[in-house]
């Protein structure tokens, strides 16, 4: 990747966290439960018999009351692991909140002595964080190319970016290995993107 571009990726990836960061617990809270009434009532998402679901972090849309529907609704639900190997991560199935640990980089994270690890092919629906996004599905992640990684194989998987309305942008710089989200979904509701990933 051209320095240019990445150093532009680093700065815009430094702004949109510093106004991430600052947002009032008021806004994540009631942000978050818009995104989960839009999500849940979403033909895509009740469809899905399998679920791959980020684990949020406080200034980041909530996922934790999605999770637990999911599960209420019989699906398999399972959210990232990161593998020993920095920017490698699984699909990790879980029964339930409870199952989750602290682990690296103080995040939540499933036991990985006793999670059960799910075939990337069998998930129907991704829900996929991240510092930027923009309306060609263009996606910019915290650096460390975890997601880009584990998706670079999956052509028949639906990607649902999710974020706060500021985040997305006119246009976010991408790369040809980058990973194209399928639509989005903010607190304001769904903005489908004009390319999809084929």
């Amino acid at each position: 990747m051209p320095d240019t571009i990445k150093n532009f990726k680093q700065q815009l990836r430094r702004e949109i966290l510093l106004k991430r960061r600052a947002l009032p617990v008021d806004f994540v809270t009631e942000g978050t439960g818009r995104i989960s009434d839009f999500l849940l009532e979403w033909p895509v998402y009740k469809k899905a018999a399998t679920v791959m679901i980020y684990l949020a972090m406080p200034d980041e849309p909530g996922t934790d009351a999605i999770i637990e529907k999911a599960l209420a609704d019989g699906k398999q639900v399972c959210v990232p692991l990161l593998r020993q190997e920095y920017g490698y991560m699984d699909a990790a199935r879980i029964k339930g909140l409870d199952d989750l640990v602290i682990g690296r980089m103080s995040l939540k994270m499933p036991n990985p002595a006793s999670c059960e690890i799910v075939d990337p092919a069998d998930v129907d629906l991704i829900i996929v964080p991240g510092v930027a996004f923009d309306l060609n599905g263009n996606r910019l992640g915290m650096g460390a190319g975890y997601y880009d990684r584990f998706l670079e194989e999956m052509d028949e998987i639906f990607l649902l970016g999710l974020a706060w309305s500021f985040q997305v942008l006119p246009n976010v710089p991408s790369a040809e290995h980058d990973i194209k989200m399928q639509q989005l979904l903010t607190e304001d509701g769904f903005l489908p993107v004009r390319r999809v990933r084929m």
